[in-house]
């Protein structure tokens, strides 16, 4: 026993520090788990035990790796069960290609677990790849028409491929099934919003809300709401609790730039314009809305360098380069300010 306690010590040490590493292959420290595992003869069982423990302490990448690997030492029920944890996992560390894979192993051995149709699904859709995912979902609700979380995901599906009714059908099933189901609450409203029916959508968010007063989707979309009914001040609230729960989210930063700059809050609107493009640099629309910004309160140098960043992206768009020309002729520079005119009006005819 003593022989095994000192030999797991050891495979942890090694794995929290290989998982750290900058270039680290997950594939590779699988490999190295696996071949350890034999060669001081511990069980899948353990493996398996130690991936449930770093999943408590939200150590996901290691708990990646034990998951995958007792999978692979597994046979049967077992086997199948390992190759889920591994899936849910990767799925959680947005690694859709791993999680698409372990979801597939699953399915060639049991072609009806429902939990690998619906995570294979919702891989396949965050990898754009919409038709597939589709096809995942409707095979699971054939076995059983009522897994909730299924029909949530394939609303949200429905509703990316523009048929809102069909997606207003799933959402109303899975609310019915569970009128408590946050994610369907959420979907519903989005939709609900998207169709301009405020009232509704308003009512879906603030269920989302009080079900789950961190949920991101919901408190953005609630947010967005709140600017478009003219609630600046309170919208403003949901934004920084969204921000909170998920800091590293683009998205939120642009959205919340955009309030505060709509607002003359200009310092505040610089802060989050910058984080949204040190997370995301290859957001044109980002880089154009903060150089008008910058240009807007005469921070001009720095408003060109933001505009010459989208046009280098996209070379063609039109906000860009309208913002551009304008600021060249607010600078004088009146022929290239022309030239850039001639080049909007060109993108504007030819992106219709």
């Amino acid at each position: 026993m003593g022989m095994e306690i000192d030999a797991v010590d050891k495979l942890v040490f090694h794995v929290i520090e290989k998982v750290a590493e900058d270039e680290c292959l997950l594939d590779e420290v699988v490999e190295f788990v696996i071949s350890f595992s034999r060669e001081h003869s511990l069980l899948p069982e353990t493996l398996l035990k130690l991936s449930f423990i770093f999943g408590n302490d939200k150590m996901h990448r290691e708990r990646y790796v034990f998951s995958r690997a007792s999978a692979l030492l597994f046979s049967g029920k077992m086997q199948e069960d390992a190759h889920m944890e591994a899936g849910k996992t990767a799925s959680l560390l947005g690694l859709g290609n791993l999680a698409a894979r372990e979801f597939e192993e699953v399915l060639e051995d049991n072609p009806e677990n429902i939990e690998a149709l619906c995570g294979y699904g919702a891989m396949l859709a965050r990898l754009g790849k919409l038709e597939a995912a589709r096809a995942q979902y409707e095979r699971a609700l054939e076995i059983h028409p009522y897994h909730i979380d299924t029909l949530c995901h394939y609303g949200c599906l429905l509703y990316r491929l523009r048929d809102t009714d069909g997606a207003e059908e799933a959402y109303k099933k899975a609310l019915l099934l569970d009128p408590r189901h946050v994610g369907a609450h959420c979907g519903y409203g989005i939709l609900l919003y998207k169709r301009g029916q405020m009232n509704d959508a308003n009512y879906h968010f603030s269920r989302a809300l009080e079900l789950d007063p961190g949920h991101v989707e919901s408190n953005f979309h609630y947010a967005r709401l709140l600017v478009e009914k003219g609630e600046p001040l309170e919208a403003e609230t949901y934004y920084i609790v969204a921000l909170k729960a998920d800091p590293e989210n683009s998205k939120l930063h642009l959205y919340y730039a955009r309030l505060l700059a709509e607002h003359g809050i200009v310092h505040g609107a610089r802060v989050h314009y910058r984080y949204a493009l040190k997370i995301d640099p290859g957001d044109v629309e980002a880089h154009c809305e903060y150089a008008g910004l910058l240009a807007r309160f005469g921070h001009r140098h720095e408003a060109e360098v933001q505009y010459k960043k989208a046009l280098e992206l996209d070379p063609g768009h039109f906000g860009s380069l309208r913002g551009y020309g304008d600021l060249l002729k607010e600078k004088g520079q009146y022929a290239e300010a022309e030239e850039i005119y001639r080049q909007a009006e060109y993108s504007r005819r030819h992106s219709w």
